[in-house]
């Protein structure tokens, strides 16, 4: 069977290919040592040359946005049940008031 795929962090692909790039091992050594692909090292290393340190810490940036993001909306959606549950309360509560006033 193939090998599972994996996903690998921005810190991670910016340590290998500046690794690459330094030069002081070769791609195919990195690769060995990493347990990825000479391809993948040479992809990141061209992406490091071409875009910069910036590209892989861009990713982590927006990750981190989202989890943000999805951290303020789950505080919004309990805010919301608790409003939701109060007002269930006072309806219950009303109308048995309006019962025993008729």
């Amino acid at each position: 069977m193939g090998r599972k795929k994996r996903t690998f962090t921005g810190d991670f692909k910016l340590k290998v290919a500046s690794e690459a790039l330094a030069g002081e091992k070769t791609i195919q050594m990195i690769a060995a040592e990493n347990d990825i692909s000479a391809s993948l090292v040479g992809a990141w290393k061209k992406i490091l040359q071409q875009e910069g340190p910036r590209f892989f810490n861009e990713k982590s940036r927006i990750q981190k946005e989202l989890e943000q993001h999805l951290e303020e909306l789950e505080r919004e959606k309990q805010l919301l049940l608790e409003e939701y549950g109060k007002s269930q309360l006072e309806n219950v509560l009303l109308k048995k008031k309006l019962k025993i006033q008729d």
